[in-house]
Order: C-alpha cells, then structure tokens, then sequence
C-alpha cells in the first residue's frame, strides 16, 4: 500500500514543478511582451493616429510623437487644419504631469516651442453656418449671450502654460507673442502688425484673477519710441449670475497720427482719445435690452494749420452713452465744445480775414431699449438744442443751422427729417472787389429721409428749399427782393445694397416774378418767372453731376419793360440746358429758343461752353421778322423815332466764338444780317422804298472787327427824289470800340435826271479831318427848275462836276465844288411876279431879270461853298446871249446866292398826299 501513495506524492510533485514552471514561463513571456509593447508604443503610435486624425479630425493633419512616458508626453510636430481657411502648427511640446493626477485630468505644465495659428480668406456666405443652415435671426429681444465665469475659465486642465513662440497670421493682421497661461494670470506679450499702421506696435496683454474681481489690461505702443499709443484697462466683477465690466481707454491721436498713414493726412491734429464708465449685464442675457451702461468719450483736438491760409483752433467732441435699467431707453449725446478758425484769403494783392465758428452745441438722440428704434427729435436742457449750427464772418457773414427729427427702426420704416435754416450777408467792401452788388440770402426748408426694411431708401421734400435774395442798390439799380424754390416736389429713391445708382424725380428750380428800376435811366424792367427743370432719371453716383444736371430745360422770360421812354419788348428763352464732366473736358451745351417782340423775332441757337479751357462757341438763326412796329407791339416807337414802318423782314445766321483768359474775353463773330424789301417813313418828310441791307460781321484771327455792308433801295424821296441807291462798305473797329475805319468801295445814286457816285470814300475816326470826292454827272437842269415850281424858272441842260467834301468835328463841309454845263448849253427862262419887282426895284437888277427871261447859254460854271452849319454859297457863272435883249448880243452873267441849305430841305417837305400814296401802297 506505501508503494502507491509515494508515487502519487511523486506525481504531485512533479505537477507542481510543471505549474510553476509554465507560471515562470508566462511571467516571462508577458513581461517580455509588455516590455516589447513598452518600447515600440511610440513607433506604433505615429504609424497609426495619423490616419486617425487624418480620417475623423481633418484632413491633411500630421503628427511626430517624440517620446511617451509616466510623467511626460512630448510631441515633435503636429499639424491640424480643421477647415480649409485654418492651419495649427504645434513644434516641440511637452506635456509633464503625474500619474495620478492625469487619471483625474490635472496636469502639471505644458510648455510648446512654437504655436504657429494662420487664418485665410473665407469665401462662404456669413449668414450660414458650416452645415450650411441658415443662422437664426435675433428676435426681438436682441441675440442671445451667455457670459462664461471668467474666474472658471482661467482654471485650465494644465497648471502652467508657455509657449515661447505664439505665431498668429490672419488676412489683417499679424503677431509674434509670447504666452504664460496661470490660472490665476494670463500674459500675452510681443509685437504685431496692425492694418494701416506703418511700422510694428508691441502688444501687451494682462489678465489678472484677484479676491474680488478679474483685471484687464491691453496696450499698444510705438516699438520705435516706445511711446503708448492706446490702452485698456478693465475690471470685471462677476457676482450673482451678473458681470459688471468698470472700462477706462485712452488713446494719443498725436502719435496714432503719425503712425497711421489714414489719420496723417487728416488736416485736423488729434491730441487725446479717452473713455471711461461702466457695463452691466446678466451672466444669462439678451443684448443689448439687458445691458445698463453709463459711458463717456472725449475727442480732444489741438491747433492745427490746415493750410497756409486756414488755422483751427483746439476744442472737444464728446459722446454719452447712458440706460440706468434693462427697461429703459438707450440716450445718447453728442457735444462739442466751440470751435473756431481763422481763413485768410487773397483778392487782387489784398488780404481778407474769415472767422468761422460753431458754438457748444449738442444732438440728444433716445432708442429704445432693444436698439430698434431711435429719436432724433429730443433737447438738452444746458445746450443750443438739438440743432447744428455754423457761421461765417468776414467780408461777408454766413449763418446754417441744421435741425434733425424722426426715428430710426430696426424692423421698421426709419424716418428723419432735417430743417434748415441759413443767412448769408455780402459786405459792400466784398461786393466792390468782386464788381457785384452788395446782398443778403437767406434759405430754409426741410428735407425729408426713410429707410424701409427692405433696405430702401428715399430722400424727398414736398415745399423744396425756399430762398429770398435781397440785393442792395447798385449803380443806380434797385431790385426788388427775388423769392426762389428749389427741389419742390423732390423724390430720389434707391437701396443700400446698390448705393451706385438712385432714381430722381424732376429737379426744379422756379424764381418768382421780380423787378429792376433805375431812376437816373428811368428804366423799369420786369422779369416774369423762370424755371429750371432737371429730369436725371437712373442716377450714377460716381458721376453725380453729369446725373443730376446731363437733362435739363430752361424757361425764363423779360415782360415788356420801359428803358427811359423806350419801350423794351418782352424777350423769352426756352430750351434744353446740358453740363458734361468728364476727364478730357467739362463743359455746358444749350440750345435754346428765343422769342420777343410779341413772338414775331424768333432765334434758334446752340450754344457750348468749356469750362476748363474759357472757350465757347454759339450758333444761331433767326427766321423771317416782320418789321411792324404794331405786330412788334412797339407802337410807342412810332412817335419816339418819327419812322413808321411799313414793310419788309429781317433774318440773320452766323457763329460766335470766345475764349476767355485773365485778361478778359476774346469774341470772334462771323454772322450776317440781312433785311428785304424794307418800306418806311421818317418824320413825315422822308420816304424808303424797296430798301435792302445786307451786314456781314467779321473777325480775323487776333485782328480787328470788320463789318461789311451793303445797302440798297429803290427810292428815298425827301422832296428830292434819290433812286437806285447803292452803297457797299467795309468797316473796321477794335474790340474796345475806341475808333473805326470805313471804307467806302462804291456809292452811287440816280438825282435830278443824273447821277451821282463817289469812286472810293476812306474815313478814319481817330483823324481831325477826312475828305473825299463826290462826282456829279448828267444833272438835269429842268429837273433841278422843277423842285420849286412856284419859282418861275424852266431850264435845260446837263451839269457835270466834281465836289471835295471835308468831314471834320463840326461836320461835312464843301470848300470848293465845281459844276460844269456840257455842251451845246441850254436855255434859262426866269419870269415871275418877284422877278417883275425886283426889275423895278434896281435897274441893273432890272436888266438881268430881262436878259434872264430868255437865257440861251454855251457856257455855265458853278461854285459851291458850303459850311457845316448849314450855310450855302453858289457862285454862278453864265456866258450866252438873249435874241431878245440887246439883239442878241454876247453877255457874261455872275450871280451869287448864299442860303442854308438845311432851311431849304426843311421846306421841300414831301406832300402829305405822297405819303398817302406810299402808306397805302404797302397796306
């Protein structure tokens, strides 16, 4: 029986011994596998979270571990771009923590070398998110916020945070800081390029976790000077589910100004920006209905020169912010403190000084709580009120003031209206210098603006802007006070998502009916209305002129007015008005219609100025006229001139061209006058008949003027009939009309059964005497015994003979004219009633009113004298005989008679009947 039992005790041990050494082998085998998993965990770690990341955190991440241990965790290189516009670059981290306090998410620091973040351009729509939904819009409360406990927020997983190196690119801006993370202080410290600043800021950011609140600190300063150019200091108060933020800013404009390239060029200098109060809200809130707040800002200016001739004068502008509960309204103020500065302007070598000024004022506008709707139409209680005002004194004084009112609503027609009031004064000293009349002016109107919802606007005034012109006297003429509306019935529209283009309606501008008298002239003129009349339609904003005045239509009108005792006829002009600005010129186009005298003279022009280079240019054409004095409504010119027109028309066409320059304005004419078939009478005495003219009006390059002429009739009958006149001349005459030179090229006339022609006529106007020859040819002596029939002389005959004619100051003059009878001669027959008394009287005269009874002469010279007063000498010279005196013996025969010739022509008088016969000849 023992035999059994040792054997199993063998067995047993030996199972045993197998056990223990499988329990060894294991042991073995699992600590040489941990030992394996140990050491190649980080070879396998960067072989397969890569494509983890890659697949489920985003695509294109990379990461390097460097090393795995209990108590750090150290990584080479990490790239994670969670979306295609953002990039994260980690280099050489490492996380130090302890076992257990990892298993309870606590670590001990983390320290990064480089931490580089780069943002691009993000092209998707804002109002969507990334799943592209629709963001929800804010209701009426305001938008949801959620303030976080800052304190909580500080307390991060790891205890100390540092990263040498915090690389920020964005499409703005740029930063290389250096960041300490506590949880009881956040440090951001570095320099940073900032938009439109030329030169590097050094960024300072503290954020510090005291007892009772939370400190902020923010800073920018100049890193050439060091000088601080902005800074922020905050304390937040966070208690009862409710953050109170205690703000204080300010900024030095000075260097802001030198380092911002947009702010130097301002040519006001900024001295200090500041800001201080207070912001409440609920932790859990709805902005900007549960904030409270109580904030000033001031701008401080310094003393600026503007320019070489403007200098401003420092002041203040300040901006209170205010709401004492959630349920209140938003109030805002905004302030100035005065404002002055000093203009000096130059006129003709002399100086003038301006001031111009803004008192304190202030605008008080209340919204309502949510923001959705604002008030312009409150007052302060220690301002002007809520009005802008400026003034202009000088020369000449000017006064504006600008009166807002209305509301603006976020989902809401938004209303304002603006009144304005302004006065202007021009000095008489001003007006001297400038060549016009002293005035005054003053406008007011209001202009109306709304705002829908749909983001379309419009700007419109009903009553327009009235304006009142009140000129003084000037050179003798009073004017009366000229009223004006302008944009009556005005509507622009447009929208705020397209602000290039608007749409207007008809621009106006109407000048009510005024007068001008001048009591020296005794001239009374009297203007009728006028409009101007813009239609722009589509208006272009960055062409705004060309939009507002491309289409526009004039209309004014002179009613008919008295200048002493001459009437003026009333004169219209209608027509379109156009002004083109573009790169290569500027300039205004008119073609207008022009009517006067009861519409029978009416003128067809276009007219183009240019108003960068002075030149211009006018066209025009006037149609058929009749020359009418009642179908003129001239009837008064009838008595005023002694002619009675009858007949005829008149036309014209031609061009004028100017250029104007400092020294003035240079006009160059070529047009042309002409008139047909002109009959007229002239104080009774005088009678045209079938009268043409034709004047051409010229100008040759930097010359003198010249008129050419050339007038013909069919008969002037002033006792003494003229027939087929003809007389062609050339005038020539400067720009200031100080003299003129006529050229007389032919002249000539049928008198007397003769006729009568100058072959060339020079006259100059600068000289004390002119003279030229008249010929005389084939003058009829029965025609010359005819012109006093009661006389009682016949004779026959022709008489040729040549007269020098002298114009001098006094007036025409003939020294010595000569006639001559052509041969064979003629007969002198004389015998009347005088005749008969005057041979009783004296016996010599006796004899030679015998011989003159029957006259047969060969020879027959006369001398003319005449003086410009009138004065006549002819001295006749006869050589014939008489078959009935003395037997025919040869005799010589010399009279001398002296008469005025103007006392002469007044009693050859044409008959009454004559002109009876030519008035109803053209009826």
């Amino acid at each position: 029986m023992s035999e059994p039992a040792e054997a199993t005790t063998h067995n047993t041990h030996q199972t045993g011994r197998s056990w223990l050494k499988a329990t060894l082998i294991a042991l073995v085998f699992l600590l040489a596998l941990v030992t394996g998993l140990y050491l190649s965990i980080v070879p396998l770690l960067n072989n397969w979270l890569p494509p983890v990341l890659d697949q489920f955190v985003a695509p294109g991440s990379h990461l390097k571990i460097r090393s795995l241990t209990r108590q750090q965790f150290a990584v080479d290189e990490l790239d994670v771009q969670p979306s295609p516009d953002l990039l994260i670059q980690i280099r050489n981290a490492e996380l130090n923590y302890h076992g257990t306090a990892l298993l309870q998410g606590e670590a001990d620091s983390l320290t990064i070398e480089t931490l580089r973040i780069v943002a691009s351009e993000n092209d998707t729509d804002d109002n969507t998110d990334s799943a592209g939904s629709q963001r929800s819009a804010p209701d009426a409360s305001g938008s949801p916020v959620e303030i976080p406990e800052l304190a909580a927020l500080m307390q991060l997983p790891v205890k100390d945070i540092r990263v040498q190196s915090l690389e920020i690119e964005l499409p703005e801006m740029s930063a290389h800081l250096n960041a300490v993370l506590q949880p009881e202080h956040w440090s951001l410290t570095g320099d940073a390029r900032l938009p439109e600043l030329q030169q590097n800021v050094e960024v300072n950011l503290q954020l510090q976790q005291t007892d009772e609140h939370l400190a902020l600190l923010a800073a920018l300063s100049n890193q050439q000077t060091t000088e601080l150019l902005a800074q922020l200091s905050a304390e937040i108060h966070q208690v009862e589910n409710n953050s109170r933020a205690d703000l204080i800013f300010q900024a030095d404009l000075a260097e802001l100004q030198t380092a911002l390239p947009t702010l130097s060029d301002l040519p006001i200098s900024g001295k200090q920006l500041a800001l201080s109060g207070s912001v409440s809200s609920p932790d859990s809130a709805y902005w900007p209905v549960d904030l409270t707040a109580n904030i000033s800002a001031s701008l401080d200016t310094d003393s600026s020169t503007v320019s070489d001739n403007l200098s401003v004068a420092g002041s203040e502008l300040t901006l209170s912010v205010s709401k004492d509960s959630p349920e209140a309204d938003w109030s805002l103020i905004l302030a100035n403190e005065p404002i002055s500065a000093r203009l000096i302007t130059l006129t003709d070598g002399a100086s003038d000084q301006w001031r111009i000024g803004m008192p304190a004022q202030s605008l008080h506008f209340q919204c309502s709580a949510e923001m959705t709707r604002c008030g312009f139409d409150k007052q302060t209680d220690t301002r002007t009120g809520n009005q802008v005002s400026l003034s202009l004194a000088g020369p000449t004084e000017l006064d504006l003031t600008i009166k807002p009112s209305g509301q603006w609503q976020a989902n809401g027609e938004s209303q304002l209206a603006l009144s304005i009031a302004s006065n202007y004064q021009q000095s008489n000293q001003q007006a001297e210098k400038q060549g016009v009349p002293a005035f005054q002016l003053s406008a007011q109107g209001v202009l109306r603006a709304a705002l829908t919802p749909e983001q379309n606007w419009q700007v419109t005034s009903d009553e327009g802007i009235a304006i009142t012109l009140r000129p003084e006297e000037y050179e003798g003429w009073k004017v009366s006070s000229v009223s004006a509306t302008v944009l009556k019935d005005l509507s622009v529209t447009g929208n705020l998502q397209n602000l290039q283009r608007a749409n207007a309606s008809d621009l106006n501008l109407k000048i009510s009916p005024f007068s001008a008298k001048n009591s020296a002239n005794n001239a009374h003129l009297r203007f009728a209305p006028t409009l101007l009349t813009c239609t722009p339609g589509e208006l272009d904003i960055t062409d705004i002129t060309n939009a507002l005045l491309s289409d526009c239509q004039l209309s004014m009108r002179l009613n008919d007015s008295d200048w002493d005792l001459w009437p003026v006829p009333d004169v219209s002009l209608t027509g379109p008005v156009r002004l083109t600005m573009d790169e290569l010129r500027q300039r205004v186009t008119a073609s207008l219609d022009i009517a006067a005298a009861n519409g029978e003279i009416r003128l067809r022009t276009r007219t183009e100025h240019n108003l960068l280079t002075g030149e211009g240019a006018m066209q025009w054409h006037l149609t058929e006229a009749r020359l009418d004095w009642m179908a003129l409504g001239l009837t008064k010119m009838a008595n005023l001139t002694s002619v009675q027109l009858l007949n005829g028309e008149l036309s014209g066409q031609g061009w004028i061209d100017w250029q104007q320059s400092n020294d003035g304005i240079q006009i160059k004419p070529d047009m042309m006058l002409r008139a047909d078939g002109v009959g007229l009478i002239y104080d009774n005495s005088m009678t045209f008949e079938g009268w043409n003219a034709m004047l051409a009006l010229r100008r040759p390059q930097s010359g003198d003027y010249q008129l050419d002429a050339q007038v013909s009739g069919s008969k002037l009958d002033t006792g003494v009939p003229l027939t087929n006149l003809l007389a062609r001349t050339q005038t020539r005459f400067p720009e200031d009309l100080s003299h003129f030179e006529i050229d007389v090229h032919e002249i000539h006339t049928n008198l007397l059964g003769g006729r009568i022609y100058a072959p060339e006529i020079n006259y100059d106007s600068r000289k004390e005497v002119n003279s030229f020859g008249v010929r005389l040819d084939h003058l009829q002596l029965s025609q010359i015994a005819a012109i006093e029939k009661e006389a009682g002389i016949r004779a026959t005959g022709l008489l040729d003979g040549m007269l020098p004619v002298v114009l001098t100051k006094a007036g025409p003059m003939v020294p010595g004219g000569n006639l001559f009878a052509r041969d064979p001669g003629g007969v002198i027959q004389y015998q009347d009633d005088s005749a008969d008394a005057l041979a009783q009287a004296d016996q010599s005269v006796g004899m030679a009113m015998q011989l003159l009874e029957n006259f047969q002469y060969d020879e027959l010279q006369s001398g003319i004298r005449y003086q410009p007063d009138g004065q006549l000498n002819l001295s006749l010279k006869f050589q014939g005989n008489n078959p009935d005196f003395f037997d025919g013996q040869a005799t010589n025969l010399n009279v001398n008679l002296d008469y005025n010739l103007l006392d002469l022509l007044e009693s050859l008088r044409i008959a009454n009947d004559v002109i009876e016969k030519v008035e109803q000849k053209y009826k």
